[in-house]
C-alpha cells in the first residue's frame, strides 16, 4: 500500500505541477469568465448581430401571368416584407431574369397560378427566408379566396383561420428539450477527458519504458501498484481539472444568473439537476479508469514512442465508436434497442448509460447493473493490464503479437502457480 501511495502522489503531482496542466486550466477558467460575465460588461450596449432581414432582398419585383394580378399580389404581399419595396410589372420570365442579373431588382416573383410561383435571385443566401415568408402569405390568401367561393364571409373565414389548439405537455420522465444542451456538453466532457488523459497515460508509460526507468521500476515495486498508481493518480488530476472547470463556470454564472435569464441554452446548462453532475463524476471515473489501463497495457509493449500510437489504436477506436453511437442516438431514440445494449457493454456504457439516464426512461436497476459490470470490468481490466504491463516492460523489438501476448500471460500466470 505504501509503494502505491508514493506512485499515485508521483502521478498526481506531475501533472498538476507541469506547466502545460496549469496553463490549460487557468486559459480555460479565463475563458469561460469572459464569456459568462460578457452580458454585465454589455449592459446597454448594441452588441446584435445582423439580423436575417438585413440580407433579404430590398427590392422585389412582382409579375403574374395568372388570373391574380401583380398589382394585387404586391400590394397584399408588402405588408409582410416591410423592409423591401415591391414593384407590379408586366414583363415575361426571361425580362425578369434580366433584370435581376443586371442589379434592376434584388428579386423577382412570377406568379403562374394562385399556388404556384417563380422567386429569381442571384445568389440564394443561406439566411434569406424571403420565399417562405412570399409562400406563406400566398396561402392563407388562397384558403381566403377558397372560403369564400363557399359563402364564407371575411370575418368567419378569419375565425376559422385565427383557431388555435392548445396543448399542455404532461412529461412523466425527463424533458428533452430541457436535457439536451447540457447532456451534449457533459458527453463531450468525458469523452475528450477519457481519450486526453488516456493518451497522456500511455505516452508516460512509453517514455519510462525507452528511458529504460521502467526496468528499475518494475523491481522495486509490484506492477499491480504501478499501475493503479499511475492510472489512478492521472484520473485523480483530471478529476480535479474537471471540478474546477465546472466549479468555476457554476460560480461565474451564479453571479451573473439576472444577465442569462433569457437565454434557454444557458439556463438548460446550469439548471441541470444534482444527480446528473453526480452521474457525471461517476462515469467519468469508471470510464476513464477503464480506458486508461488499456492504454497503459498495450503502451508498455512499444519498444519506442513512435509504436505508441499505433498499438494504442484499437482502444481508440472503441471510444469514437462509443461516442459516434451515442451522438446518432441523441437526435434519435436515446433509448432505442442499440443504446440498450450499448448500456451495458463496459466501452460503451460510460456515454451510452449517461445519455440515457440523462435524456430517456431508465430504471433505477438498469443503472445498477450497468455500473457494476462497469465496475467489475474495470477492477478485471485493471489487473490484467497490470500483467501485461510486467510482461511489456521487459519485452524490446517488434511489439509481440496477439497469440504471443496470450501464450506469455499463460506462462507467468503458470510460474506464480
Amino acid at each position: 500500500m505504501k509503494q502505491f501511495r508514493h506512485i499515485f502522489s508521483f502521478e498526481y503531482k506531475s501533472y498538476v505541477c507541469n506547466k502545460v496542466f496549469v496553463a490549460l486550466t487557468v486559459i480555460s477558467i479565463l475563458f469561460m469568465a469572459v464569456v459568462l460575465f460578457f452580458p454585465r460588461f454589455s449592459a446597454g450596449k448594441d452588441i446584435s448581430l445582423p439580423s436575417i432581414s438585413d440580407t433579404a432582398p430590398k427590392t422585389i419585383a412582382i409579375a403574374s401571368t395568372c388570373s391574380d394580378s401583380a398589382k394585387d399580389v404586391a400590394g397584399y404581399l408588402q405588408p409582410g416584407l416591410p423592409k423591401a419595396t415591391l414593384t407590379a410589372v408586366e414583363t415575361d420570365l426571361d425580362t425578369l431574369k434580366a433584370s435581376v442579373a443586371d442589379g434592376t431588382y434584388d428579386a423577382a416573383v412570377l406568379l403562374e397560378s394562385p399556388t404556384q410561383y417563380k422567386y429569381i435571385t442571384q445568389t440564394g443566401a443561406l439566411t434569406d427566408n424571403t420565399s417562405y415568408t412570399i409562400s406563406e402569405m400566398l396561402t392563407v390568401r388562397r384558403q381566403y379566396a377558397t372560403m369564400a367561393q363557399y359563402g364564407l364571409t371575411g370575418q368567419e373565414a378569419q375565425s376559422v383561420m385565427t383557431a388555435a389548439v392548445t396543448a399542455e405537455p404532461v412529461v412523466l420522465g425527463n424533458d428533452q428539450s430541457q436535457s439536451f444542451f447540457y447532456t451534449y456538453i457533459l458527453m463531450f466532457l468525458l469523452y475528450f477527458a477519457v481519450m486526453m488523459y488516456g493518451q497522456f497515460v500511455a505516452q508516460s508509460v512509453a517514455v519510462e519504458k525507452s528511458s529504460r526507468a521502467m526496468e528499475l521500476l518494475i523491481t522495486s515495486a509490484k506492477p499491480v501498484n504501478l499501475m493503479f498508481g499511475k492510472v489512478l493518480g492521472s484520473g485523480a488530476a483530471g478529476l480535479t481539472q474537471l471540478v474546477l472547470l465546472l466549479g468555476s463556470a457554476f460560480t461565474f454564472y451564479s453571479v451573473n444568473k439576472s444577465y442569462w435569464a433569457s437565454n434557454m441554452v444557458i439556463e438548460s446548462v446550469f439548471g441541470m439537476p444534482l444527480r446528473m453532475i453526480l452521474y457525471t463524476v461517476l462515469f467519468f471515473v469508471l470510464g476513464f479508469l477503464l480506458y486508461s489501463f488499456l492504454y497503459g497495457a498495450l503502451a508498455s509493449l512499444a519498444s519506442r514512442l513512435e509504436d505508441v500510437n499505433t498499438l494504442i489504436m484499437p482502444v481508440t477506436f472503441l471510444m469514437i465508436i462509443a461516442f459516434m453511437v451515442t451522438m446518432f442516438s441523441m437526435v434519435g431514440d436515446v433509448d432505442s434497442p442499440l443504446m440498450k445494449v450499448a448500456s451495458y457493454i463496459p466501452f460503451t456504457s460510460p456515454l451510452a448509460m449517461f445519455t440515457r439516464i440523462a435524456m430517456g426512461h431508465v430504471e433505477t436497476v438498469e443503472i445498477v447493473i450497468s455500473v457494476a459490470i462497469l465496475l467489475l470490468s474495470t477492477v478485471g481490466v485493471g489487473y490484467l493490464a497490470a500483467a501485461i504491463y510486467r510482461i511489456g516492460v521487459l519485452m524490446y523489438g517488434k511489439p509481440p503479437k496477439f497469440n504471443e501476448l496470450l501464450r506469455a500471460l499463460r506462462n507467468n500466470r503458470a510460474k506464480k502457480i
